[in-house]
């Protein structure tokens, strides 16, 4: 017949079953706040993927610009050709002889031929000008119900962020409570071992073996435990151990 706990005993045990409540508080914490860091890495994404959009449409505003003042220089060029064009056509009524007004047709004719490559060339440039037009336009459109889109979404994420913050707040306000019933040379090394071993700080024996690191429990070490005659670490990953 197993012999009552001591006084001593039931106090310890009292001690490790709140150590393992504060666990469970922890482990609910920390998993929230991996969703409020995956919320907002996907507010990250959502920024960035509009980033990138604006970047593409101030290319191609910086395109158009470009072309713009390219074919301003195009038309600049056609302007004085054709003044060009004026002034040596004015000059073959001064010319004397054949050779000198058959050379100066031909430059003429060559200006002429020049300024139709840089007409065309202009109005190749309007064409594209409009076609760039179009896209910026219809570039500006998604973009704008992107925006739209996005600020519902984070509105949306907000809300979810800030009801888990409220979790979060209520958890530690829990925490705090429960841990001021555990004795501080327990709580300090509960909050150690939960922080180096990646939140497991309290692990339970399961056919002798721990829960923690799946190693053998000394039996000895096993029977003192259910006796809860002192706390008890494992010998391998040093987590506090309990049994059920």
């Amino acid at each position: 017949m197993d012999q009552p706990l001591t006084e001593n005993a039931r106090i310890l045990k009292v001690q490790l079953s709140i150590l393992v409540c504060l666990q469970e508080q922890d482990g609910k914490i920390n998993y929230q706040r991996k969703q409020i860091k995956s919320l907002k890495e996907k507010i990250e994404a959502e920024d960035e993927k509009l980033w990138e959009q604006r970047e593409a449409l101030d290319g191609r505003k910086r395109e158009l610009e470009q072309l713009k003042k390219e074919r301003h220089g195009v038309e600049l060029s056609f302007k004085e050709k054709q003044a060009l064009i004026q002034k040596l056509g004015g000059q073959l009524f001064e010319v004397k002889t054949n050779a000198a007004y058959n050379t100066l047709s031909s430059e003429i004719n060559q200006h002429k031929q020049e300024n139709s490559l840089l007409e065309e060339r202009a109005l190749e440039m309007m064409m594209a000008e409009d076609d760039l037009l179009a896209g910026i336009a219809q570039a500006e459109k998604v973009l704008a119900g992107e925006e739209q889109r996005e600020a519902a979404l984070k509105d949306e994420i907000q809300r979810e962020i800030s009801n888990w913050e409220k979790e979060i707040d209520d958890l530690q306000a829990q925490w705090k409570i429960s841990s001021q019933e555990v004795k501080p040379v327990y709580l300090e090394r509960y909050c150690r071992l939960r922080d180096a071993k990646g939140g497991r700080a309290v692990v339970k024996i399961e056919n002798d073996i721990c829960d923690g690191c799946r190693m053998a429990i000394r039996p000895q070490a096993v029977i003192e435990l259910q006796k809860y005659r002192e706390l008890l670490c494992c010998d391998n990953c040093a987590r506090i151990l309990y049994v059920e």
